[in-house]
């Protein structure tokens, strides 16, 4: 019985994938596994009787006739070295020993694994890390010299365009020309893109704080996008909520590049109706602030299924849309980069056909001021004038009382019961979003009843909003003489 379980001790000995040996106190072997002898070439004759120290140099030493280890290797539970074939050739192992008195007898054991394959395959995962880096700065050098020499013609066929402009009479060649001008914008922007992710990629993308004025900032945007959507025919609005400090600290120029990111995409993607920003305080605690932005539109809007891959490089929601209205699907995913790089978060919302929402966060220092604290609280948002009919039509729109002023308001509060009879929230909450900055100019009572009337929306309930509507009314026809609604 005794001799058959040895049998079946040893077989399961000479069938391990590690090699195993045993050994006396003096070092000599008096016993080796299969694995041992497969790979060192000695046959089972020449181990037995050996010295460890011929599998194993610099590893054990002889102190008073008994076998030790090296100093520096006594403290070490597994230890890298090499084993030492016939041929004295060596290869890697871990090595682990195992000492035991076993009846009054010391007992000696070595298991020791092959590292040969793993440290192969460091070495190659080391040269694939080199030649990946080295890959990436040759993309990164192509990337540069590329966009750099696409800049060039870029700027020479916009430049005598330009100057053709200034000359031209023609109303159709003018047309010619502004085409070639909207395509130079085009390539600009895709050139700036292929840059920017080709930075973000590579971590040389830096975030630069200093110091700007919240409100001057929201006046250049305000301007640049009246420009942008009235090419199109579409209405521009900013909404910005009260409270918002004036001198922040933060990065002025991503966070323009972030909402023109979102802002042209808006555009693009809507044929008509209206493009908005919106932007409220979300949280201030000591020298920080977190503000709060959302760009809404009324365009072709997302799919909850396509929600996903916006954020993602080279994506777009579908194939048609890249054909429709082109681009190279790497806006969105700089804008999250960006978003994520000034410590905030970007979300996207919407439905197919009823336009969408783009909101994200962003966190910024605000600046040390001498102004007390209330008075930076109470501040509030001044459209600026544009100089064109677009925007002259918009000052008189937000001037609460004149003619305009009150046609939209009446359009808006139509509008408004016609969106909630149908149930569509979504819009009533874009059409209760106009009139309240239609409405800003009016008394506090006024503001604090749009306010009512905007949560009762947002809250989807039907009953209330009727209610906190008839009160905006009767304040509103107290307000402003002649009207009635």
């Amino acid at each position: 019985m005794s001799k058959n379980r040895d049998e079946r001790f040893y077989f399961i000995l000479n069938h391990s994938q590690e090699c195993i040996i045993r050994y006396d106190s003096h070092g000599i072997i008096d016993y080796s596994n299969d694995r041992v002898l497969e790979l060192t070439g000695y046959s089972a004759g020449e181990l037995i009787g050996a010295y460890m120290g011929e599998l194993f140099q610099n590893v054990f030493v002889l102190k008073d006739n008994r076998i030790d280890l090296e100093d520096e290797l006594k403290d070490k539970e597994i230890i890298r070295t090499s084993i030492y074939r016939k041929n004295k050739t060596c290869f890697p192992v871990e090595v682990k020993l195992i000492t035991e008195n076993v009846d009054g007898v010391e007992v000696c054991v070595c298991t020791a694994v092959d590292m040969t394959r793993y440290e192969e395959s460091i070495r190659r995962l080391e040269e694939m890390s080199f030649e990946m880096k080295e890959s990436m700065k040759a993309r990164d050098a192509f990337v540069a010299n590329v966009t750099h020499e696409l800049r060039t013609p870029v700027n020479g066929i916009k430049g005598h365009a330009e100057i053709l402009m200034e000359q031209e009479q023609d109303f159709q060649k003018s047309n010619n020309l502004k085409m070639i001008l909207d395509c130079c914008t085009t390539m600009e922007g895709i050139i700036n893109n292929i840059l920017d992710f080709s930075k973000l990629e590579a971590g040389k993308f830096q975030i630069e704080e200093k110091p700007f004025s919240f409100y001057n900032f929201m006046s250049k945007m305000e301007k640049m996008f009246t420009m942008l959507t009235m090419r199109k025919g579409l209405r521009f609005m900013v909404n910005i909520a009260q409270g918002i400090p004036d001198g922040l600290i933060g990065d002025e120029l991503r966070l323009t590049q972030i909402l023109n990111n979102l802002v042209s995409n808006a555009v693009k993607f809507t044929e008509q109706g209206y493009v908005g920003i919106e932007v409220a305080l979300n949280t201030k605690i000591d020298d920080e602030v977190e503000l709060f932005f959302i760009v809404v539109d009324t365009g072709i809007g997302i799919s909850p299924e396509d929600k996903n891959k916006l954020f993602k490089s080279f994506s777009q929601a579908d194939v048609s849309i890249t054909r429709k209205y082109g681009g190279t699907g790497l806006g969105l995913s700089i804008t999250k980069q960006l978003v994520e790089m000034m410590h905030g978060r970007v979300w996207a919302d919407g439905e197919k056909g009823k336009g969408s929402r783009f909101s994200f966060t962003v966190r910024l220092k605000l600046q040390e001021t001498d102004e007390p604290e209330e008075e930076l609280l109470i501040r509030r948002w001044r459209p600026s004038a544009v100089l064109n009919r677009f925007a002259g039509e918009q000052d008189l729109m937000n001037e609460f009382g004149s003619d305009v002023n009150v046609r939209e308001i009446k359009k808006y509060f139509e509008k408004l019961c016609i969106s909630m009879d149908m149930e569509n929230w979504q819009k009533a909450e874009s059409f209760v979003s106009t009139l309240k900055q239609l409405m800003s100019g009016g008394s506090k009572e006024l503001q604090r009843a749009v306010f009512r009337m905007e949560m009762a929306v947002r809250k989807s309930d039907i009953g209330k909003v009727r209610d906190k509507a008839e009160t905006v009314k009767e304040l509103l026809c107290k307000e402003i003489e002649g009207l009635v609604i």
